[in-house]
This record gives C-alpha cells, sequence and structure tokens, in this order.
C-alpha cells in the first residue's frame, strides 16, 4: 500500500525570504532616518528650520567677511583669522548641504534613489565636518584665549597688537559656538517632553 505525500517546499522559502527581506529594509531605513537626524537633515517644524538656517547663514558670512578681510591685523596670533576663514567655510559648506538634503528629505526621497543616496551621503558628511568643526573650534579657542592677557589694540607696530574688532568678535563667536548646541539641543529635549506629557 504506497500513499502519495507532497509538499510545496517553495512557499515555505518564499515566506522566509520576505520575512527577512522586511527586516533588513525595516533596519536600513531605521539607520538611514537615525542618520538624518544626527546630522539635522530631518525636520519636524519647517519655518524653525528656515529661521535656524537664515541665521546661521548670516553668521557664517559675518565670520567669514571678518576673517578674510583682517588676515594681517592681529600679529600677536596670525591664526586668529585663519581660523575665522575655515570654520566659516566649513559651515557653508554644512548649510549648503543640509539646506540641500532637507528639501530631498521633505519629498519621498524612499522612491527616488539618486536623492536617497544624496541625503544620506549628505548627512555621513555633514557629521564628519562637524567633527572637524569641533576639533577646529577648540583650537581656533586656544589661539585666541592665549594670548588674552597679552593682546592690546592701540600699538599697530608691536606684535602684542590684534585689531580690536577681529579679537572681540573671535572671543563672541566662539563662546557662541558653545553655547548654542546646549540651547537648540534643551529647546529640542523641552519640546519633545513636552510633547510626550500631551
Amino acid at each position: 500500500m504506497t500513499s502519495d505525500v507532497s509538499a510545496d517546499f517553495n512557499s515555505f522559502s518564499n515566506v522566509d525570504n520576505q520575512t527577512t527581506t522586511n527586516s533588513l529594509r525595516l533596519e536600513t531605513t531605521d539607520f538611514s532616518k537615525y542618520l538624518r537626524n544626527i546630522a539635522g537633515i530631518h525636520v519636524s517644524y519647517l519655518p524653525v528650520a528656515v529661521i535656524c538656517t537664515g541665521l546661521d547663514l548670516i553668521f557664517t558670512l559675518i565670520t567669514l567677511v571678518m576673517g578674510s578681510t583682517n588676515m594681517s591685523e592681529c600679529p600677536i596670533e596670525p591664526l586668529i583669522p585663519i581660523y575665522l576663514v575655515v570654520i566659516s567655510t566649513i559651515n557653508l559648506v554644512m548649510v549648503s548641504l543640509t539646506t540641500i538634503a532637507i528639501i530631498l528629505h521633505m519629498r519621498k526621497i524612499d522612491e527616488d534613489i539618486f536623492a536617497f543616496f544624496y541625503v544620506n551621503s549628505s548627512a555621513v558628511v555633514i557629521l564628519l565636518l562637524q567633527l572637524f568643526s569641533f576639533i577646529w573650534l577648540i583650537l581656533g579657542s586656544v589661539w585666541t584665549f592665549s594670548v588674552y592677557n597679552d593682546v592690546q589694540y592701540s600699538q599697530t607696530n608691536q606684535n602684542s597688537y590684534c585689531k580690536s574688532s577681529l579679537y572681540k568678535y573671535t572671543i563672541v563667536s566662539i563662546v557662541l559656538q558653545y553655547i548654542i548646541p546646549f540651547v537648540l539641543c534643551g529647546a529640542r529635549n523641552a519640546s519633545s517632553i513636552r510633547r510626550q506629557i500631551h
């Protein structure tokens, strides 16, 4: 007595493949969103992003002009104007990348492979530039504050001279660059806590 037993093993493998593919895609999408959040590309409220980007651009252009027009005006520490030019140039690149990435991100980027690649690549570049900016900020702080007690603003022919507006602007910009991230982080955390309460 023989009995025929048949089983369709292809249907099982299809279910496993679909589950694996969905979990892999979910992990990739979550990583992509996490990367965009860290880089500041994912914005929840567009008007705030526009205002912040505009203010950042104005501050960056003022810093670039201040550094580039005073390259030889600080003999006590010639690296101070160079610091301003480099930090503002890097910030200008980050603002440009972020602006384009935000515009693409607001569209359905998962449907457009070019936009998806550009946004995620920009996020990686922005993170690397932010790391470099932080290191450059520390170096700029050392260069600026190491001559704080010796700098003078009146005798231009002395090695201890630095143009008053250049030196004081550098101090203010450095202090703001340390303070603003904490303020923004606190505001972001306060808004997310407020959302959780309501």
